[in-house]
């Protein structure tokens, strides 16, 4: 879905440590006046003025930090006026879906952010729905919704999960030359870095650390930030350099006055509050820590350090991911079940694994790393994974029951998983008749995609995203680089792979055939605790 959200201003890049910032607000000026920069952060203009077109204009600070919130007699009446503006680039918010104009306004100092409404219609029905979900994104400190009085119920209702945040401003109450100074309170901040990518990273993102900072919500400031974005790569590194962080772990989290670099659940809530408490009894540091301009230099002497069995050391431990395993040994299995030759079985896997390979560099490369922030991602792959949970309960089931029937009429025949002949038959004429080896071959490369999307690791947190870095950014140490990618990712698919040969030549063994047929019961037992393992595994993928 396209953002509503246009405009925001990142003034720094790690905080001042100010104490707050002043957002100045004026409306139906009768004369032109003039404002220090020095005193306002964001100059927000309300407009309704009973000045000329060129007072107007000599009165407003400069584009960079002014924003004009017109009512609905300045789009009338001084149209000119504010098509002037817009080709010098002030922005100018008009949230009735007015196309010509932004939606809403976002201001951002010090990761303290503004946001800034205005309806001029008398029955608006702009997309609420759509700018509550951006807000619980942006997670503003303040909101700025200017409307009138007649409106004001409606707004407060349709923002209430935002009610405690929110400064309504009636237009129609307003008094001539109106002032009013808002200062946003600068509480702490924690910026938490993370990787999108990361299952471990997500765990403690989404269900482990909120009780935390939910405890600590008035008091602080969250900021999270995923590292696989260069430029919060950049911040990362430098934190970890300036606090001398020698233990690099998947979630670090910062402070003025120290971090948390761990990824053991039952530690982070413990080792976050202790950091918590010691931030807010700390006073503010005089000076901040500024993004050095070494910090290239940094990572440049992060990837000097790499050897190559330093770099495939970490794609082999990258690549011990327990759902991959489980959606081959699903995927041999079945084709085994439903009769399939031992070649087709092979090519097979073999492009389920190749598919896996050639996803995991493209995410290296950062081709899917727009897809990856989709919500489409996540509900596609969760969907998929559910199914073949699902499946492999059914299994589970049907595996149980035939060691049950065996137990009862010690006859192999009859067994759901053993599949008749006849059955077996109908069953590969279904096949022909319907999924053809060409969709054999699509189903492994979708499963491939699939598991690799949403389970792509984050074991070489200090690794992948160095190389990933230089690739991207440095031009002449490009080649080493990919070279280095491709390395990493050929070690992260051979634990898949001797998963896959243990599984296919363990299946295709006389001996285990063997005692597979005169222990039929405890094999159907362990088969079936098998697929229910498995299916823990891809339910606890598709839920997280």
């Amino acid at each position: 879905m396209k953002k509503t959200f246009l405009t925001v201003l990142f003034i720094i890049l790690f905080p001042s440590f100010a104490l707050a910032y002043d957002v100045f607000l004026w409306g139906k000026g009768k004369e032109a006046i003039s404002f220090a920069e020095k005193e306002f952060a964001l100059f927000v203009d309300l407009g309704e003025h009973k000045l000329s077109p060129d007072a107007w204009e000599q009165s407003l600070p400069p584009p960079e930090k002014t924003v004009i919130l017109p009512a609905q007699e300045d789009l009338e009446k001084r149209a000119k006026n504010l098509k002037n503006f817009a080709s010098k680039k002030y922005s100018i918010v008009v949230s009735d879906t007015r196309g010509d104009y932004l939606p809403f306004f976002s201001f951002t100092l010090n990761y303290h952010t503004v946001v800034l409404f205005n309806f001029t219609a008398e029955s608006p029905s702009p997309p609420f729905d759509q700018y509550l979900k951006e807000l619980k994104e942006i997670n503003p400190d303040l909101i700025v919704i200017v409307g009138t009085e007649k409106n004001r119920s409606l707004f407060e209702e349709r923002f209430s999960p935002f009610a405690t945040r929110i400064r309504f401003i009636a237009r129609d109450k307003l008094l001539d030359n109106f002032a009013e100074t808002i200062t946003i309170e600068e509480k702490p901040v924690f910026l938490f870095f993370y990787s999108s990518r990361c299952p471990i990273c997500r765990e403690l993102k989404e269900k482990v650390t909120p009780p935390v900072f939910e405890k600590y919500a008035d008091k602080i400031k969250v900021v999270y930030l995923d590292y696989t974005f260069s430029k919060n790569y950049e911040k990362l590194v430098f934190l970890e350099e300036y606090w001398k962080v020698e233990e690099k772990t998947s979630v670090e989290i910062f402070s003025d006055v120290g971090y948390v670099a761990t990824e053991d659940p039952e530690r982070i809530n413990v080792l976050l509050e202790q950091l918590i408490e010691k931030t807010l009894k700390t006073p503010k540091p005089t000076q901040a820590p500024w993004l050095s301009e070494r910090v290239e230099e940094l990572i440049f002497s992060r990837f000097r350090g790499f050897t190559p069995w330093v770099v495939a050391g970490a794609g082999f431990l990258d690549g011990l991911n327990p759902c991959a395993f489980a959606t081959i040994v699903f995927m041999v299995n079945l084709l085994f079940v439903l009769g399939h030759s031992r070649q087709r079985i092979v090519e097979i896997g073999t492009t389920y694994t190749a598919a896996v390979f050639v996803t995991y560099l493209l995410i290296g490369l950062g081709i899917f790393q727009i897809w990856q922030t989709l919500e489409a991602y996540r509900i596609i792959s969760r969907i998929i994974y559910g199914a073949m949970a699902l499946l492999l309960l059914v299994f589970a089931f049907f595996s149980v029951r035939d060691a049950i029937t065996y137990k009862k009429e010690r006859k192999e025949t009859g067994m759901t998983l053993g599949l008749p002949k006849g059955l077996r038959i109908k069953i590969n004429q279904y096949l022909k008749e319907s999924f053809s080896k060409r969709k054999l071959f699509a189903a492994a490369v979708v499963s491939g995609f699939a598991v690799s999307l949403l389970e792509a690791g984050c074991t070489g947190q200090v690794y992948l995203p160095t190389i990933m870095y230089i690739a991207k950014e440095v031009a002449e140490q490009r080649l080493k680089a990919l070279g280095y990618l491709l390395l990493y990712n050929a070690f992260f698919i051979m634990p898949l792979i001797a998963v896959f040969l243990s599984v296919f030549f363990g299946s295709q063994s006389r001996a285990l055939v063997e005692f597979g047929r005169k222990n039929i019961f405890i094999s159907k037992i362990a088969l079936s605790c098998l697929f229910v393992i498995l299916s823990i595994l891809l339910l606890e993928s598709a839920l997280a």
